[in-house]
């Protein structure tokens, strides 16, 4: 059963009816809110993006958003003209613009990756932002406070590389000077606990 989800959630109408169901329009609110703030006009690179659910949720801003499905590109592109989206991983050679954007986000992306997957991940992020700009990531994350429905739920994810907060904090910390994190258990309907890592160049 577990399987079946996992493998129907790599379809965009599965994956948005899921991210509606779960509450994930409260959750990018509070996001967008809390953590990423931000503002018309500024420059925008999600790593990725899926089909650009975190888009509507945004001012206007100069927003490139890369994902490696093609399904969930097709899909972005067909829903928000007005943004820019990119079939294929960014890598140091793909990297749009050094030093150019504002914010990059990450959301759901870290607990995909191993230790070196993940930290090259944060590289590209602190090589495409400008100084001052500012890494936004969220992800599952293993605590002590978390309920066992929590655990349940979370052993069965997708991403095999969820961590503890000193796990990512250690990861980030390798190259950015700056990070913040917090712990959320209510961002969505369902038992899930999330960190958010504001990591600033």
């Amino acid at each position: 059963m577990i399987e079946r989800i996992r493998s129907l959630l790599a379809r965009p109408q599965a994956y948005q009816f899921f991210f509606n169901m779960v509450g994930g329009p409260e959750r990018s609110r509070i996001l967008v809110r809390d953590y990423i703030r931000p503002k018309a006009g500024d420059r925008i690179l999600e790593i990725g993006c899926g089909p650009g659910t975190i888009v509507p949720y945004l001012p206007r801003t100069e927003y490139v958003g890369f994902d490696v499905s093609q399904e969930y590109i097709d899909q972005a592109r067909a829903r928000f003209p007005n943004a820019a989206f990119v079939c294929e991983r960014v890598s140091e050679l793909t990297l749009p613009n050094r030093g150019y954007y504002d914010i990059v986000l990450a959301l759901a992306i870290l607990h995909h990756l191993d230790d070196a997957e993940a930290g090259q991940l944060f590289r590209i992020a602190h090589d495409a932002l400008r100084p001052g700009g500012r890494l936004v990531t969220l992800d599952g994350v293993w605590t002590d406070a978390q309920s066992r429905a929590a655990r349940y739920v979370q052993a069965r994810d997708r991403g095999q590389f969820m961590r503890t907060e000193d796990g990512y904090v250690a990861l980030a910390a390798q190259v950015f000077p700056t990070v913040r994190a917090s712990i959320h258990h209510r961002l969505l309907r369902i038992p899930y606990t999330h960190i958010v890592l504001e990591c600033v160049r």
